[in-house]
């Protein structure tokens, strides 16, 4: 029903089957059932804001779909984007574009970096983490996450410890975290960074969650913490997850340092990554400068669903353990009362319960007995979702 005093309409369902969407076309492949339903990849089921639509629609009239340039105006729709919701200025100077957060993150340790020396996470934590260093011929240094009744700390006494090696060169930090939910506080943050500057160790900040905090947080950017920290740091911002167009490959790299700068600025011309999706320029600019009434409503309404997700676990599926996230669209379920296996949880889920959720391991061991939930979607599909789990929980009795 489309609300009457903003105009959107977040509960009407949106078919995306037919669309070459990986969460919903790709079930099949991923979970071998058809008969799943998504709550997994992190996009949302929302129509994007119309003034994103008009614009692609607008720009994909004329005939020409050639190499494209970024004028002066994106940048100033970013920088004045930030600064009203985050309070961090930003020079155009600092901001490299790039296809993408990950790919951002591939290159930044690549430039970074050499090969054989640690990279430092937080599991358990958003998979493409583990990956992205493996894979580049860097080494995984986990600084696990403490857990205490569903809440999440920094381990600092073992942060430290890890900063302390001298091979340990960077920090890939997830702010606000996936999959756990938590946006930091500046406390915590300058403790952080305190330690970095000390052991001289950069920070990797994966900010691309940065808009969606829900009410009594607030995201601070690590780059934020002052002129040191920000000259410490690399920031990845897109309006990408903000506005549920990823698929258009389009992303922010934010780097105060020039040394910094210069090094990952290298690795694009390496790679020949200096051009971007005409489409995804188009869109994040117009999403900055006409979407924040659309952001405004989605919030309350995404928080709505995560209080819906809470509650009903809480009131009909108490072995389940789940804490409201602070920030982003996904929630962590605790399912080890009742399964003492990852894959055991995992057939559960796929063959009974009919839903898609990643897999907790897939986040790191840390997160075996876990699965991640998406409430980004209508909330008769996410209530549809959860009904599934507990009718085939309640058939196990």
């Amino acid at each position: 029903m489309v609300d009457k005093n903003t105009g959107f309409d977040f509960d009407a369902v949106i078919p995306r089957q037919g669309t070459g969407c990986s969460k919903w076309d790709g079930v099949e492949k991923v979970f071998g059932s058809r008969e799943v339903l998504p709550l997994w990849v992190a996009d949302m089921d929302f129509a994007v804001p119309a003034a994103v639509t008009d614009k692609l629609i607008e720009r994909s009239r004329h005939p020409i779909y050639a190499y494209n340039t970024q004028d002066e105006s994106l940048y100033q729709a970013f920088i004045d984007w930030v600064k009203r919701r985050h309070g961090w200025e930003i020079e155009t100077d600092w901001i490299l574009v790039a296809p993408g957060v990950v790919p951002s993150i591939i290159l930044s340790i690549l430039a970074l970096s050499e090969p054989g020396n640690g990279v430092i996470i937080q599991p358990p934590v958003y998979p493409p983490f583990f990956a992205s260093i493996k894979d580049n011929e860097r080494v995984i240094v986990e600084n696990p996450l403490i857990e205490n009744h569903g809440h999440y700390e920094i381990d600092f006494d073992d942060l430290e410890k890890k900063l302390a090696d001298p091979n340990n060169k960077l920090l890939l930090f997830c702010s606000p975290h996936n999959p756990v939910g938590r946006v930091w506080t500046r406390a915590e943050l300058s403790r952080v960074y305190e330690l970095c500057q000390k052991y001289e160790v950069a920070v990797l900040a994966d900010e691309i969650h940065h808009d969606l905090v829900y009410a009594g947080h607030r995201h601070t950017v690590f780059a934020s913490l002052g002129e040191s920290a920000s000259k410490q740091s690399v920031t990845f911002m897109a309006a990408s997850k903000t506005f549920n167009i990823a698929g258009l490959n389009f992303s922010f790299i934010v780097v105060p340092c020039q040394r910094r700068r210069s090094l990952i600025r290298r690795w694009f011309t390496r790679l020949h990554l200096n051009r971007n999706n005409l489409f995804g320029v188009a869109a994040t600019e117009t999403a900055y400068r006409e979407g924040e009434a659309w952001l405004n409503c989605l919030l309350p309404y995404l928080e709505q669903n995560a209080d819906t997700l809470v509650d009903f676990i809480q009131c009909r599926l108490p072995k389940i353990k789940v804490t409201k996230p602070e920030g982003t669209f996904l929630a962590w379920l605790d399912f080890r009362a009742y399964f003492t296996s990852a894959q055991a949880l995992e057939q559960f889920l796929v063959y009974q319960a009919k839903v898609g959720l990643n897999p907790g391991r897939n986040f790191g061991r840390q997160g075996e007995g876990f699965a991640r939930i998406n409430f980004a979607t209508q909330r008769s599909v996410l209530l549809e979702g959860l009904a599934r789990i507990e009718k085939a929980l309640q058939a196990l009795k």
